[in-house]
């Protein structure tokens, strides 16, 4: 695995764990979810520079959930990226970007 494949995985899984951890300590009634990342790279005289990771989470509640369930989840989305301990770490160095679809 190259160093940018394992940069983007690692901020993948950190950024998938946070969320769930935080819709679980949230008590909402998760249907599934699931996330897409994509890194934007730039390679200027063979050196590979992270430019952007997008994280592009699916997350949907079970039947039932309310209009307030669906807001304190689209503030959670937005909040475990800049909670997460590698977007933390790579701020300011690489961007992050975040699509999420919530349903």
């Amino acid at each position: 695995m190259a160093p940018d494949e394992m940069l983007l995985g690692a901020a993948a899984t950190c950024y998938f764990i946070t969320l769930a951890a935080m819709i679980e300590r949230a008590d909402l009634s998760l249907k599934e979810m699931a996330l897409e990342s994509e890194g934007i790279v730039d390679v200027t005289n063979g050196v590979f520079t992270y430019k952007k990771i997008i994280h592009k989470p699916t997350v949907n509640l079970k039947e039932g959930a309310q209009e307030a369930d669906y807001k304190k989840l689209g503030k959670l989305v937005e909040k475990a990226e800049k909670n997460c301990m590698i977007s933390r770490a790579i701020q300011g160095n690489v961007e992050i970007g975040l699509q999420a679809n919530i349903g």
